[in-house]
């Protein structure tokens, strides 16, 4: 069908036509006439498309299934592996740190008399903690809070890159820490936010901490997608999460599940659980993106 442009220049041509004498009057009615009515039908169908849907009536929302967002993720590491080496090179360092705690600690004097030192001998009697127990138990605080801190940038790091990727840019090593680095305190505010809300919930009961580890799931990724502060991220990740409560928690069951099947395989547990989180954490980044507005959509 002719669209409304064509036709006006057509009744334009033809009243050159006409003015012309290339055709008679007769013909310049009958010709112009069956024009406008043709423009008029295009602009009815026009309008009937454009008519807005009354109030209240749902929207028609062609949404992803999770089965096609968990094939985007496969598609998307095998890509780009390199979005693997955040949470790999993480959990070395970690061990590295946790590995280097344990072993200093061993070597501190006075551990092996525990037992002894806080035997009570009679009535009255104050146990000494002696100040080697106090000094390890110290390092291993601050040991556990780096790695927590260093998992939570590399979480960044990793949603970064992914964030490149979806938006068209080369996924890149350095300028995605560079994001990540820029967010570190949102990053660490709301990851510390998350462990407190889901923590309490573990503590008043179990199954309200599982709900609320479901709802924050999405956390990181609004810090670092959408530049939320880590309230506001918190308040994005609950209304996405809670519009798609049941995909979360599969994805969620999922990544516990994989993880403690592939920690128990020899010598290559440890990587294997590590590269099962980046790839849970690339799914989660996509889903977020795909489910935040009712009109989003990943694009690989």
């Amino acid at each position: 069908m002719s669209s409304e442009e064509e036709i006006r220049e057509k009744i334009r041509k033809l009243e050159e036509a006409l003015v012309e004498g290339r055709i008679s009057e007769e013909t310049y009615r009958e010709l112009k006439a069956k024009y406008e009515a043709e423009l008029e039908r295009l602009r009815g169908e026009w309008v009937e498309v454009k008519t807005p849907k009354p109030a209240g009536a749902p929207p028609r929302v062609s949404a992803e299934s999770l089965g096609d967002l968990f094939n985007k993720a496969l598609d998307f590491v095998k890509e780009n592996p390199v979005v693997l080496v955040p949470p790999i090179l993480g959990g070395i360092i970690g061990v590295v740190i946790m590995r280097a705690i344990g072993l200093s600690t061993l070597g501190m004097p006075g551990l092996g008399r525990l037992g002894p030192r806080f035997a009570p001998p009679g009535p009255g009697y104050q146990p000494e903690v002696p100040p080697s127990v106090l000094g390890a138990l110290g390092l291993a605080l601050l040991g556990m809070i780096l790695v927590l801190v260093i998992d939570m940038i590399f979480n960044g790091w990793l949603i970064a890159m992914v964030k490149q990727g979806l938006t068209g840019e080369v996924v890149d090593l350095g300028s995605s820490f560079n994001v990540a680095l820029s967010k570190a305190v949102p990053i660490i505010a709301a990851s510390i936010l998350v462990g407190i809300i889901v923590g309490i919930g573990f503590l008043l009961c179990v199954i309200p901490g599982i709900i609320a580890w479901i709802l924050l799931a999405l956390t990181l990724q609004a810090v670092v997608v959408d530049d939320y502060g880590p309230v506001d991220a918190l308040k994005a990740s609950y209304e996405v999460a809670k519009n798609n409560f049941f995909d979360v928690l599969i994805i969620v069951i999922g990544q516990v599940i994989i993880s403690a099947i592939v920690s128990i395989v020899p010598y290559l547990g440890f990587i294997l659980s590590a590269a099962v989180s980046g790839f849970f954490a690339v799914l989660l980044t996509i889903f977020y993106v795909a489910r935040k507005t009712p009109t989003a959509a990943v694009s690989i």
